[in-house]
C-alpha cells in the first residue's frame, strides 16, 4: 500500500486533484468535492465526508440540475444513494472497481511502438481503436471531444504492432501525479505487451512533468495486470450515476 497520504488521497477521489475543465465550475465543500462541466450536462462528485447524504444530494443537485451526475464514493453511501435514484454505470463501465497508485517506475516494455497523440487524425484513429477495444460507439461532436482532450493536461497514446495502431490509453495529470483515464487493446493483439508498454510511457510522462506518481480506478481485469505491474490497492471505489 502506498505511504504516501497524499497519493493515497489522490487515488481515491482523483477529481479532487485535477484541474477542472477549462470553464467549468468547481465546488470544495467540506463534505464533498463537486465538478461541474462548462456546458453544465457533466458533474462528478467525490471526498463524500457526510452523514447527511439526502441533504448532499438535494444541494448538489441544486447546484448541477441539468447535469448526469457520477458519485465516486467508498460504499458506505451506496444504499442511500441508490434509494436517491442513482443507478450503475452504463456498460463497458462497472461501479465496483479499485484504486490503485504507484510512486515507482513499471517495467520497460520492448517490441512495441508508443505514438503520442499530436493531431486531430491522431484522435480520431485513437478513437476507433478505442471502440473497437470496448465495443462501443461514442456519439457527440468528435471535434468537440478532441479540443477537450488538448485542453486538458495529460495526454493519449496508442501502441502501434506490426505498423497498425492496436492500444489506446489516456491520462490527465495533475500536481500529484497522472490520473490513468482508461486503456484497452484490441482482442486480436492482446498479450503482446500493449498495455504495459502504455502504462509505462504514461509514467514515463509524469516523470516529465516532475510528478513521478500513477494512480487510476481499476476495473477486475487491469487491476490484476496492475497489480503485477507494481500498482498497490488503496481501496476499493464505488461510482455510481444519478441522471438528470
Amino acid at each position: 500500500m502506498p505511504t504516501s497520504s497524499a497519493l493515497r488521497a489522490f487515488a481515491l477521489d482523483p477529481p479532487a486533484h485535477l484541474p477542472p475543465q477549462s470553464g467549468g465550475r468547481v465546488v470544495d465543500d467540506p463534505r464533498f468535492h463537486l465538478t461541474v462541466s462548462p456546458d453544465g450536462l457533466h458533474a462528478t462528485v467525490c471526498r463524500l465526508r457526510t452523514d447527511r447524504i439526502a441533504d448532499v444530494f438535494r444541494e448538489v443537485r441544486a447546484q448541477a440540475p441539468r447535469a448526469r451526475l457520477v458519485w465516486i464514493t467508498d460504499g458506505s453511501a451506496e444504499s442511500e444513494l441508490r434509494s436517491l435514484g442513482c443507478r450503475d454505470q452504463d456498460p463497458p463501465l462497472t461501479s465496483y472497481i479499485t484504486a490503485l497508485a504507484t510512486g515507482e517506475p513499471p517495467p520497460a516494455v520492448s517490441g512495441v511502438e508508443i505514438r503520442r497523440v499530436e493531431t486531430y487524425a491522431d484522435f480520431l484513429a485513437a478513437m476507433d481503436v478505442a471502440n473497437a477495444g470496448w465495443e462501443t460507439d461514442v456519439s457527440g461532436d468528435p471535434e468537440a471531444r478532441w479540443q477537450k482532450h488538448r485542453d486538458r493536461p495529460g495526454g493519449d497514446w496508442v501502441a502501434v504492432l506490426d505498423g497498425r495502431p492496436v492500444a489506446y490509453a489516456g491520462a490527465i495529470a495533475g500536481p500529484r501525479g497522472l490520473f490513468l483515464t482508461g486503456g484497452v487493446t484490441l482482442p486480436d493483439a492482446r498479450g503482446r505487451g500493449a498495455y504495459r508498454a502504455l502504462v509505462r510511457a504514461r509514467w514515463e510522462e509524469a516523470v516529465r512533468r516532475g510528478t513521478p506518481a500513477l494512480v487510476v480506478h481499476a476495473e477486475e481485469a487491469s487491476r490484476r495486470v496492475l497489480e503485477r505491474l507494481g500498482f498497490a490497492r488503496v481501496g476499493n471505489v464505488v461510482e455510481l450515476v444519478a441522471d438528470a
